[in-house]
């Protein structure tokens, strides 16, 4: 079973409004993030990520100057915008999220244009 949530799919309808080819591979972006002092946990998720079939998994602190102690991990898949597929994946991301205390913030991806 695939999970879309309602920011899927009005995102989904937002890219093939300009026209995207939704049956084309590419780079699928996630965020996910982990607040305060888990480390421990970002990087578990970050291995957990890796034997799920993402890729360029990298952990960081981009708010570390203001004193936030927060991490965030982006992972990277290649796949289709087909509703069957991102959900796929969107689901398993999710999981994991949950189950490593993170916060699955949402994924982008460049168009893919019609020809």
């Amino acid at each position: 079973m695939t999970l879309l949530e309602p920011m899927d799919v009005e995102t989904l309808k937002a890219i093939a409004g300009h026209g995207d080819d939704k049956t084309a591979i590419r780079d699928v972006i996630h965020y996910t993030y982990f607040m305060g002092e888990n480390e421990d946990n970002a990087r578990a998720f970050a291995k957990a990520l890796f034997a799920e079939g993402f890729h360029d998994v990298a952990i960081g602190q981009p708010n570390a100057d203001a004193g936030d102690t927060g991490f965030v991990v982006r992972a990277h898949h290649d796949g289709t915008l087909i509703e069957s597929d991102i959900g796929e994946r969107l689901s398993t991301i999710r999981k994991l999220a949950e189950s490593f205390s993170g916060d699955y913030d949402g994924w982008e991806a460049a168009l893919a244009l019609e020809a």
